[in-house]
């Protein structure tokens, strides 16, 4: 809800909404004094100046000033708006309509005094609460970038990883002068160009990621004499999905790397999808010889991108389970999408 209220578009409607508010609570309380016309004409002159001070004071002072750590052209700088301002909104009321909000019957004309120290009381409330505002805002945009920053991290580091697994595969099939070889390397350049070009998006269709995972499996099959026992099976629509690249491809590719398909009769890998609406639910579930495990030496660099790319994209809407009992090893990522 936060991440809605503060993007970009968020934002602009969060400020629009809280400035209508604070005119219409100013418009209703100026209405108790005088007619409506009036009321309307002196309501707009009031916010004027409130808009002015907050982001002079908040985008100038604030981001030029005390973020740069000039406290001393700050502080100087920020009184002087601050009285300026109140000044200012003082003497345009007087001039533009010869009294100030606060003149009666018995005092037709204050002199401004009253509204003055009002409105410096009011003013000195809204200075202190616009600087805060930026700098809340700007530590918020400085861990959304280094969050980007950190995730772009992540994803570059997934490419190479998989391009190793992949030619080991294609390494394979080549020493045993496999038929299909010329195929593979095609293959690899389909998942290659996915890596490369999608695996930079932000988010990329479902179906996308699906197919570069039957991609994946095709060119681990190719690279064995005989069928392994793979299974995908996927339930619910899948359309309309998106989500980051190289997500669910790096489970795959572990159980893969890790599993003991070619070397056991009673090996397994299966996998399954399963889509609604709002969820997306994917198991990777494979044999293995705990007796024979053979580590990369990034050290499963796989399942440890995953997670963290995971608590950056999908904070609060994602869980991650990984199991191994006896000879079975499980995964299961479920999103809220």
């Amino acid at each position: 809800m936060l991440q809605l209220l503060f993007s970009g578009r968020g934002r602009l409607i969060t400020h629009l909404t809280g400035w209508a508010l604070v005119t219409l609570a100013t418009y209703y309380l100026v209405l108790g004094m005088m007619p409506a016309g009036e009321a309307f004409a002196r309501t707009v002159l009031f916010i004027c100046f409130p808009i002015i001070l907050f982001y002079t004071n908040a985008r100038i002072l604030t981001n030029r000033f005390f973020e740069a750590q000039k406290y001393g052209h700050w502080a100087v700088l920020a009184v002087l708006l601050w009285l300026g301002m109140a000044y200012l909104r003082v003497q345009t009321e007087l001039a533009v309509f010869g009294s100030t909000v606060f003149s009666n019957k018995e005092m037709p004309v204050d002199g401004g005094r009253n509204v003055f120290m009002v409105t410096v009381v009011i003013y000195f409330v809204l200075m202190i609460f616009s600087g805060l505002y930026q700098l809340l805002e700007n530590r918020r945009d400085l861990d959304a970038r280094h969050a980007e920053a950190q995730l772009s991290y992540l994803k570059a580091q997934i490419n190479p990883h998989f391009l190793f697994n992949t030619l080991n595969n294609i390494y394979a099939a080549a020493t045993l002068q496999h038929p299909r070889t010329a195929d593979m390397v095609l293959r690899l350049s389909d998942l290659l160009r996915y890596v490369t070009y999608d695996g930079q998006a932000q988010t990329v269709p479902l179906d996308k990621e699906i197919g570069q995972i039957r991609a994946y499996i095709e060119l681990f099959q190719w690279k064995s004499e005989h069928p392994l026992p793979i299974t995908f099976n996927i339930e619910g629509d899948t359309a309309g999905h998106p989500i980051e690249p190289l997500l669910l491809l790096p489970l795959v590719e572990n159980a893969l790397k890790h599993g003991n398909l070619e070397s056991a009769t009673e090996a397994f890998l299966h996998i399954s999808l399963q889509c609604s609406p709002q969820h997306l639910l994917f198991t990777v579930e494979n044999s293995f010889d705990p007796d024979n495990q053979q580590k990369d030496e990034q050290g499963g660099v796989g399942l440890e991108n995953v997670r963290q790319r995971l608590s950056l994209g999908y904070a609060g809407r994602h869980q991650l389970t990984v199991q191994s009992e006896g000879r079975i090893f499980k995964a299961q990522l479920r999103l809220n999408t």
